[in-house]
């Protein structure tokens, strides 16, 4: 539970002639955290919002509202609140990381780094403190440190669903499948409401080939987000490496009817109708892809010639060129779920990059 009255001292500068946020503040605040902890964001904001409307500088409160905003997919927000959250001045180990949220959210690494970094020499074992210098690892690429941080967070709060859900992240990330479900397993049991894990851990079952399992966590995270195009991208995948080539290319049509400008999708569609026996629809969609991705060409070439010249298999049979088959390349352009009330993003994607989301 946050100290309340250390939120409180960090939020007011000590020659300030203010009325200090009164108890149903501090609650509020406290409550919010606590639900963001657990990855309740719907209910965190609503508590964040009460803190802030009941003493409205609070600049604590409104760093910690800045991060929720940006999970929930509002980054204008989440950039206005950051705003406010950098005239900070910190003297506590919650103040710091208040700052260092806002700074993080600005891309300012090493200023967040360095405001984590002091709130742990105030406080050594304030969780958020270590989840937030784990983020930073994490957004450098540094999946090691990234681990060592995110463990230091779990060890001092067991129950912190969000730096359980980073931290299988990262482990995914350094090919622990196995390692990333438990960390997700665990999300689910201290939040079974936060349905945005299963598409985290449907990516680690199909990189288990564990692709049954994938394909439920597909389907119950999909129920509560139908549009979220890299679901319904993954769950094609999921569906042709399971040989079910036409729930793969329902899957496909979808995708390309919410993002028409996806290469990958019609280059892996071709392949799935070429295994269901349309050599011509197969090859329309394969020149699709190609003129959209000039970067496979040579490989989509390829494959274009092998299905040139052979005999469509029979339906549901292996073609030719399987080993090149894109279908069954697991894509490397899946995003964060942004799913209305099921979402939070863990990690986004930029310039390429996959880097995780400061979510404290």
């Amino acid at each position: 539970m946050v100290v309340l009255s250390v939120l409180l001292l960090s939020s007011v500068p000590a020659n300030a002639k203010k009325k200090l946020p009164n108890r149903a503040a501090m609650k509020s605040l406290g409550a919010a955290i606590e639900s963001y902890h657990r990855a309740d964001f719907d209910g965190a904001m609503e508590r964040f919002n009460r803190a802030v409307s009941l003493y409205p500088d609070w600049k604590t409160a409104v760093a910690y509202r800045a991060m929720c905003r940006w999970a929930r997919g509002d980054k204008a927000g989440a950039a206005e609140d950051a705003e406010g959250a950098l005239r900070l001045r910190p003297n506590t180990g919650q103040s710091f990381v208040g700052r260092g949220m806002a700074r993080l959210i600005k891309k300012d690494l090493d200023g967040a780094q360095e405001d984590f970094e002091d709130a742990i020499g105030l406080e050594p074992d304030l969780p958020e403190a270590h989840y937030a210098l784990g983020t930073v690892e994490s957004m450098r690429g540094n999946l090691p440190a990234a681990l060592e941080r995110l463990d230091n967070a779990v060890r001092i709060k067991s129950n912190y669903a969000v730096a359980l859900l980073l931290r299988g992240n990262v482990k995914d990330r350094r090919k622990d499948f196995a390692g990333a479900v438990k960390d997700y397993n665990r999300v689910l049991e201290i939040n079974p409401r936060f349905t945005t894990v299963l598409y985290w851990r449907a990516k680690s079952f199909r990189d288990v080939k564990e692709y049954r399992k994938s394909l439920l966590d597909l389907d119950e995270f999909l129920e509560a987000a139908p549009d979220f195009v890299d679901g319904v991208y993954l769950r094609g995948n999921v569906r042709a490496l399971m040989g079910d080539f036409e729930g793969a290319v329902a899957d496909l049509d979808r995708v390309l009817e919410l993002d028409p400008k996806r290469g990958l999708a019609y280059s892996n569609r071709g392949l799935a109708r070429f295994k269901l026996g349309d050599r011509t629809g197969a090859l329309d969609d394969l020149r699709k892809a190609m003129a959209m991705d000039p970067g496979r060409k040579q490989k989509i070439e390829a494959v274009i010639e092998q299905i040139e010249y052979s005999e469509p298999p029979a339906e549901g049979g292996a073609g030719p060129g399987s080993d090149a088959a894109v279908v069954a390349v697991p894509a490397e352009e899946e995003t964060a779920p942004k799913s209305g009330k099921a979402a939070s993003p863990s990690t986004m994607e930029e310039g390429g990059q996959e880097e995780a989301i400061f979510v404290p």
